[in-house]
């Protein structure tokens, strides 16, 4: 059994998926509001005896595997290993490359935590640190949410963590592998050391790196230093706070982006659970398509000096890549988050107020523009047309294109025209380019191939695969790919193994079956089955003999008699059951 199956076998979709979404009974299936997209009414249908889900509104579907990967935002390997620890399943040891690479990536996490554990442990031993936190309004709910820590100094304080990590089989090479700790010419340091520590968890909630930050005056050493980045930690692809602050963002349909670990416990404190921070870098297109997936909405509250100026120019040239809606909401110069809301202000109004980001790299642009050079002009207006020139809707096009006039004292139409000429050069260079061939176009499967599809996976046993493969080379695109595979499987597996079938198909093939089995009511029955197979007999018989005239030809070309007999007799028992039946249907159409 593989580790997929073995999870399902264990596991129980409607348990998984309630903890997400409230479920409701609906006749045969269990439905409620899709966690993956914003909707009023209930589009989203769990089918606990299939183990399947699909969601009318967005189209998502598969097993609870899909569903902890979609949610989670992981992969299919990361959501087997989610659920097992959830439920506290014990995985079969896989290949040894692979085994050795998951368990060094589970140690990592392993030693992050005991450590992370370890310096929370430490704030009830240093009152001051404790003091100094209490002072910056974080209160002992934050640090338990965000388990925050103190990494003691002092030559004593890693022998005291190697002596509490050696509980949990942590040696001092395993930290100094992971960089928690470096070799000094005669002693063990580490570069954490009197800092307080931020622990970064992924969005699953491991932990898997540090930010530490120094409090005390006279330190002057750099204010912030960050874990080295490894195969287990990527800074341009993680984010603070998004463990705890998934669920909010999706409820809300945005979420709050800031620089750094402290604005963002801020931000949590005063009432916007939603908002998680960059680790010390800018905001990467990787970052912009991770938070697309839980929401549609990004609002950018970045220091308002001249290096978040440019931090969120720069990201207006990424995110037309990723499907956000990015406003940034201004502060007061020389504030940041935690500075503004510590001082008692209130956000909410400067929410409200938010700008649209492309709006804002104009305005920002075209400050002093009537004071620039000429050459300076003409760039900064091209810059802005290039940008425009991005976005899909016209409509949107117009508006910044206003904007832009406006900014630039410049009249509509010649910042139109500008617009014209670009997009008609870009259009006469992609014209020179060779033409693709054109698909071909893929017929849609009709209603009764759907319930006939449905008909013959709850009654595969029924299927006669030497006489009735025929059906399956009368499917549209995808449900004769589909159900190829359903027949090796069917081959394969004896029983039939649903898990077995489900898991040879693509992403794409996954959401199509489980849309199709929550909408066609085709349960195990041997009357409906066949009544559906004669339907779809009598409606496809010339295609259905052009079918089999065509394998005749290439089993008499091939030479294979046993091809030829089959088919024969296939043909025979068909025409004897068809036949008559389109007669019957002919001679009652006629006295009517």
């Amino acid at each position: 059994m593989s580790v997929f199956n073995l999870i399902k076998s264990r596991v129980s979709i409607f348990d998984v998926i309630n903890e997400y979404t409230t479920l409701r009974k609906a006749g045969n299936y269990w439905k409620s509001r899709c966690p993956f997209h914003h909707e009023k009414t209930a589009s989203f249908t769990v089918s606990p005896h299939k183990d399947i889900f699909y969601c009318f509104g967005c189209h998502a579907g598969g097993d609870v595997i899909s569903f902890i990967a979609k949610v989670e935002n992981c992969g299919q390997h990361e959501a087997v290993q989610f659920l097992a620890d959830r439920y506290n399943i014990e995985l079969p040891k896989t290949s040894e490359g692979s085994e050795v690479s998951m368990k060094q990536k589970q140690q990592h996490f392993d030693i992050y935590q005991a450590v992370a554990e370890w310096c929370n442990s430490q704030l009830t031993k240093h009152p001051k640190v404790l003091k100094y936190l209490h002072n910056r309004q974080i209160d002992q709910e934050l640090i338990d949410q965000f388990t925050i820590g103190y990494f003691p100094g002092g030559l004593g304080s890693v022998k005291k963590l190697l002596s509490a990590v050696h509980e949990n089989s942590i040696l001092a090479d395993d930290l100094l592998e992971t960089h928690i700790i470096s070799q000094g010419k005669s002693v063990l340091f580490s570069p954490f050391e009197d800092r307080i520590i931020f622990p970064i968890r992924d969005h699953l909630g491991r932990f898997c790196a540090f930010g530490g930050r120094t409090f005390k005056p006279e330190d002057t050493r750099p204010k912030y230093y960050n874990s080295r980045e490894n195969d287990f930690f990527q800074k341009g692809s993680l984010l603070f706070g998004l463990d705890t602050a998934k669920k909010a963002i999706q409820k809300s349909q945005a979420a709050f982006l800031v620089e750094g670990y402290t604005d963002c416990i801020a931000m949590v404190k005063h009432g916007h659970p939603n908002t998680i921070a960059t680790l010390g870098t800018a905001c990467t297109l990787n970052h912009l398509k991770l938070l697309s997936r839980y929401a549609p909405y990004l609002y950018l509250l970045y220091d308002n000096d001249t290096a978040g100026e440019k931090a969120i120019l720069r990201l207006t040239q990424l995110c037309w890549q990723a499907n956000m809606e990015l406003k940034v909401v201004q502060l007061p110069a020389g504030q940041d988050p935690a500075s503004f809301l510590q001082a008692g202000n209130d956000l909410a109004p400067r929410i409200d107020a938010a700008q649209d980001i492309f709006a804002f790299f104009i305005e920002r642009l075209g400050s002093d523009f009537s004071m620039a050079p000429l050459t300076e002009k003409v760039s900064k207006i091209r810059q802005i047309i290039e940008i425009i020139t991005l976005i899909a809707d016209p409509l949107k096009q117009d508006i910044l294109l206003h904007t832009a006039s406006q900014a630039f004292s410049l009249p509509f139409e010649t910042v139109k025209d500008e617009l014209k000429r670009h997009l008609k050069g870009a259009d006469s260079s992609s014209k020179s380019e060779s033409k693709p061939a054109e698909s071909p176009s893929i017929q849609e499967p009709s209603i009764l191939e759907k319930r006939l599809f449905c008909a013959i996976l709850n009654n595969i046993e029924l299927f006669d695969t030497q006489n009735d493969n025929y059906v399956i080379e009368q499917f549209g695109e995808p449900l004769n790919n589909i159900a190829k595979k359903l027949l090796i499987s069917k081959e394969a597996r004896s029983p039939f193994e649903f898990d077995f079938f489900f898991d040879t198909l693509s992403a794409n093939e996954k959401d199509t079956v489980s849309k199709l089995l929550v909408t066609y009511d085709e349960f195990k029955s041997e009357s409906a089955y066949y009544k559906l197979l004669n339907e779809f007999q009598k409606k496809r018989w010339k295609q259905i003999v052009q079918s089999i005239t065509a394998q005749l030809t290439r089993a008499h070309a091939d030479g294979d008699q046993k091809m030829i007999d089959r088919l024969l007799l296939s043909y025979k028992n068909l025409k004897e059951k068809v036949v008559p039946a389109l007669a019957q249907n002919h001679t009652e159409e006629g006295n009517s």
